[in-house]
């Protein structure tokens, strides 16, 4: 029922973190469920334009969500699959939304197509499917979590990270150089993904 569940301190350190990243990615369930502008609120300088990216394999990104509305005045890129319907796609480019296909699921053609953009850096932002589609393809090299004092359970109860995930312990993403830090009443953990040996 809330739209956040950690504290404006949180809220104003993510828009801090927005700021470092050339851009910002989430999945077509946040992009629907949430409706953000994914913006840098921070009113620091940027090194270069914001780009905002929505993987979207059956494009599902409605013609007036908040995302493609602003698409003129901030770039807005669409990955899709290969055959995504083709009606939709041209109303998206027509409200200069930016359309790109790649093969389902193929996370590393997003980030060369990104990179042939000259886009250096992404922050995945959410939500839990996608992160956990980066993770299990090692295709992060740092993380950071905030956690808020509360506890919602339930079996149903949404997670953090899905994706494939592990099925032993022994074969779960370790994290080196953890930092810890108090932000508000929220606690906010940072680390560098251990790379396979």
């Amino acid at each position: 029922d809330a739209r956040w569940v950690t504290g404006p301190e949180s809220r104003k350190r993510a828009h801090e973190l927005r700021h470092q990243y050339d851009a910002i990615l989430v999945g077509s369930g946040t992009a629907l469920k949430d409706d953000p502008l994914l913006t840098d609120r921070s009113g620091l300088p940027r090194r270069r334009p914001l780009t905002r990216i929505v993987l979207d394999n059956r494009l599902q990104l409605p013609l007036d969500s908040n995302l493609v509305r602003t698409a003129g005045d901030l770039q807005l890129i669409v990955f899709t699959s290969l055959n995504a319907d083709q009606l939709k796609s041209s109303a998206l480019e027509q409200q200069r939304v930016e359309v790109s296909r790649v093969k389902d699921k193929d996370l590393l053609k997003v980030l060369e197509d990104l990179g042939s953009r000259s886009v250096q850096s992404v922050l995945v932002e959410g939500g839990s499917e996608v992160a956990g589609s980066f993770l299990d393809a090692r295709l992060v090299n740092k993380v950071t979590f905030f956690i808020s004092p509360i506890i919602v359970g339930g079996r149903e109860a949404p997670v953090a990270v899905a994706g494939g995930g592990v099925g032993l312990l022994v074969d779960a993403l370790k994290v080196d150089h953890g930092v810890v830090a108090r932000t508000g009443e929220d606690i906010e953990v940072t680390g560098y993904p251990r790379q396979a040996e």
